[in-house]
Order: C-alpha cells, then sequence, then structure tokens
C-alpha cells in the first residue's frame, strides 16, 4: 500500500463527513438484522451450575482433622477432577439416569467446568435450551461425578457445595449488550468500507486534490445541478438561461470573470474545452460558457470540434451539418451555411456534423486553420468544444490553434493519475493550459436559489 499522508487523512475524514449517511445506513441495517436475528432466530439457551467442593478423605470416628497436606492435596487434584467429570462414564451415567435423547459429544459439549484458584471448588455448568433441564442435568453430572470419584480412589473427598438452580433468564440473550454490540458494529463495519473505498477509489475527491496533483489554477468550480436538472425537468437545455439567477450560473460567471482577467495581460479569444475521458460535463461546460460570454454582450461562435460523439447540436436543437461536412467540403466560401444562429442573442454555433472516418486529419487540415482565421474576425470569442484526450489525439491537435485550454474533471467520476496524464500530454504539445475547471462539486447550501446577496 502507498503511504498515506497527513492530507490524506484529511481528505479522508472530509470523505468521512460527506459520506457518513452510508455508516449511518449500514449501522442501521446492522441493527435491525441483528434485533431481528435476537428476537425470531436466536434459540434463548439457560445455564444452570452447581458447586462442588473436595474435603478430606477422614474417618469421623476417628477424630480425624483437616491438614495443610489434605488441602494441597486436594488442590492438586482439582484439574484431574474437571476431567473426570466430563469423561464417558459420567456422562453417559447422566444420559442413562435420565433417560435424554442426546450423544456424549453434544452433552460434553454442553457441560463446562471451571476451578477457582487457590481454592478446593469446582463449578459444573450446563447450559440448555430447556432450563429445568439444564438444571436437573447439572445435578446428576455432580452426583455421577461424586460417585465415579469414589469408586476410582475408593474414598469420599467430595461434596455437593450448591445444589443448581433454574435460572430465571436466557443467558445468551442481552438486549442492552446486543444493540451496543450492533451499533458499534455497523458503525466501524461502515467506517471500514469508507476507508476501503477512499483509499482504492482514485476518482477525484475535492478541488485541492486537483490542485495540488496538478499544480494548475482552479479556474472554476461548477456545483453540481443533476437534481436540479431532473427536478425541473430542464433537459438539455441551456442551465445559464434556464436559470439565470442559480449558484450554477454564478459559478459559470466566475470561470468567464477569470478568463475576462486573464484577456487583460494575453489576447485571448480562441479557448479550448476538453476533458479527461468521456462523461465529465465537458461539452455541457461549453455550452453555458459560450452563452455566458454572449450574455456578456460579446458575440460568441461555439464550434463542436467532436467529430466522434460530439453533441451540441442537441443541446441547442439545431440541425447536424457542420464543421466536418465544411471541412470535408472545403466550402469556406459557403460558411454562412454552416453557421447557426441559436435563441441566445449574440451567441452562434457550428455543430459536429456528419461522423467522419478520420476526424484527427479533418482537424488538422489547412481547411480548418483558415475557418478559424475567418472567425476571428467576426467574433470576440471561439469557444472550441474538444474531445477528450485520454486515447484520442484531436483535442491535442486542436490545442495548438487557440490561446487557452481548460481542462473540465468531473469530482467523484474523473481518475486523478488520467487528469495529471492529460495535463502532461497538453504540456507535451505545447498547449497554452489556463487551469482547471472542477465540475459536479457538491451542493452544500441548497440546489437553485436566489443569492441575497446579489438580488434582494
Amino acid at each position: 500500500m502507498d503511504e498515506i499522508s497527513l492530507t490524506d487523512v484529511k481528505d479522508f475524514f472530509s470523505f468521512l463527513l460527506k459520506k457518513f449517511w452510508i455508516v449511518l445506513l449500514i449501522t442501521f441495517a446492522i441493527f435491525l438484522g441483528g434485533t431481528f436475528y435476537s428476537t425470531y432466530i436466536k434459540v434463548p439457551m439457560y445455564r444452570s451450575t452447581t458447586s462442588i467442593i473436595l474435603a478430606t478423605n477422614n474417618d469421623a470416628s476417628q477424630g480425624s482433622t483437616i491438614t495443610t497436606t489434605d488441602i494441597s492435596i486436594n488442590q492438586n487434584l482439582v484439574n484431574t477432577y474437571a476431567e473426570i467429570i466430563k469423561s464417558r462414564k459420567v456422562l453417559n451415567a447422566t444420559i442413562s439416569e435420565l433417560n435424554l435423547n442426546i450423544s456424549y459429544s453434544d452433552l460434553a459439549g454442553s457441560v463446562s467446568v471451571d476451578s477457582k484458584d487457590g481454592t478446593e471448588i469446582i463449578t459444573v455448568s450446563v447450559v440448555n435450551k430447556d432450563k429445568v433441564l439444564a438444571k436437573t442435568i447439572a445435578d446428576s453430572v455432580a452426583n455421577n461425578f461424586k460417585e465415579e470419584v469414589a469408586k476410582i480412589y475408593n474414598m469420599k473427598n467430595v461434596s455437593i457445595l450448591d445444589k443448581a438452580e433454574v435460572a430465571s433468564r436466557p443467558y445468551n440473550l442481552n438486549a442492552k449488550k446486543e444493540i451496543t454490540i450492533y451499533i458499534v458494529g455497523g458503525l466501524a463495519l461502515g467506517i471500514i468500507i469508507l476507508f476501503l473505498w477512499f483509499y482504492f477509489d482514485k476518482t477525484i475527491k475535492n478541488s485541492e486534490e486537483v490542485e495540488r496533483e496538478t499544480e494548475l489554477p482552479i479556474m472554476g468550480k461548477i456545483r453540481d445541478c443533476s437534481k436540479t436538472i431532473s427536478k425541473n425537468k430542464i433537459g438539455d437545455k441551456l442551465l445559464i438561461r434556464a436559470m439565470p439567477k442559480s449558484n450554477f450560473a454564478e459559478d459559470v460567471k466566475t470561470v468567464r470573470t477569470n478568463l475576462d482577467f486573464s484577456n487583460m495581460e494575453h489576447n485571448v479569444k480562441r479557448i479550448l474545452i476538453t476533458s479527461s475521458i468521456m462523461g465529465e460535463g465537458k461539452s455541457f461546460v461549453s455550452a453555458n460558457l459560450a452563452a455566458s460570454f454572449a450574455q456578456n454582450n460579446k458575440k460568441v461562435i461555439l464550434i463542436d470540434c467532436d467529430l466522434r460523439r460530439g453533441v451540441v447540436h442537441k443541446r441547442f436543437g439545431l440541425k447536424n451539418k457542420g464543421l466536418s461536412n465544411l471541412i470535408a467540403k472545403n466550402d469556406l466560401a459557403s460558411l454562412s451555411d454552416y453557421i447557426c444562429k441559436t435563441n441566445v442573442k449574440n451567441l452562434d454555433v457550428i455543430t459536429r456534423g456528419t461522423i467522419p472516418p478520420n476526424p484527427s486529419e479533418l482537424l488538422s487540415s489547412r481547411v480548418f486553420k483558415v475557418l478559424l482565421n475567418i472567425l476571428d474576425g467576426q467574433y470576440d470569442y471561439i469557444i472550441l468544444d474538444g474531445t477528450p484526450v485520454t486515447n484520442l489525439p484531436d483535442s491535442l491537435i486542436v490545442s495548438s490553434y487557440v490561446d487557452k485550454t481548460l481542462i473540465v474533471c468531473s469530482i467523484g467520476y474523473t481518475p486523478i493519475d488520467l487528469l495529471v496524464n492529460t495535463k502532461k500530454s497538453l504540456e507535451n504539445v505545447g498547449a497554452p493550459i489556463a487551469g482547471v475547471i472542477v465540475n459536479k462539486v457538491e451542493e452544500k447550501y441548497g440546489g437553485y436559489y436566489y443569492s441575497s446577496y446579489r438580488y434582494e
């Protein structure tokens, strides 16, 4: 196992707090299961105990008294007597006497013998589901042992100190003790499961981990809005337009503002948005970021450069005659036919087009470079929605044509090692990496709500 650092410990406790509901769920399940077992499945067992004391073998008629030697001999015989109690002769005699329908081994398993250190006292305990039978067996075993010792040693030095009594309650049922065990056991099991999950799960846990592992600035954190999308039946619509005053809209505006600040030092016009693997929200972020720039009175065009699985046309409800068709036909003269107007003011789109057999070749073509140069003169921002970097060259090719590259990653989804490899791959081709956008950050303060500070 890898060495666990103090940072890992802090991250684990943060992860534990976030997922503690799982620990509570496991604890509750174990508590219910344990309670059901104790109440309906576990057989109540009763224990009866009799005490035997080893006395001296004296003849009262001779007026003998107990000596230290007698006591020492009896104490040395305790272990031997304990074995005699569980011998076949003694237990088989009990089985025969009580007419028990039980084997010797079963009876031996229910009988336990204990001796108290420094004394001549032996206790014989019998466990049985019938409390009366447990008491009867204990007394019978003690009596048969007494008789057997008299035969073996030809002396009567065994006396019954306390006869067995009928137990008032089962010895193996203790509600308070069992409830404590179930709760503590459930909590421990839940924490162990979460620890194993945390340790072996290599996906991103928080934005601090992203910044620490990639050494890249966080350009923005976009809160998880999947529940809000489902609840409000937004579907593929632009969230920044459907919910302009939501937390999500503010998160996207933060990314836009950070890019605007970087634009003060450099002329940032072309922005590539990529990710490590599919499913991280790359196209979702691209579309909403482009709309945010447009809402800020900038003329923006969003180009779907994912010629393999691009979905920009679905998000805007557009016909999919787009980039691949334009490049393949070298149809720059009819560029306006490929530029689609959207219902967002100042925002145009060039869709993916027909899926080609050679997407990377189309993106590295002269036609694509010329297209970008033409669009430079018509738009304030060109947002390029690229492919994931892992195992695909497309975004690496496009990154050489842009001013800034943004990497989208997703909390609890993106493997941290793939994110680091994505950064290295982009750096190897000289891509101008602006930073990382962390998607699906946990919503801590509720979903769709109006900010009391900004809008009151």
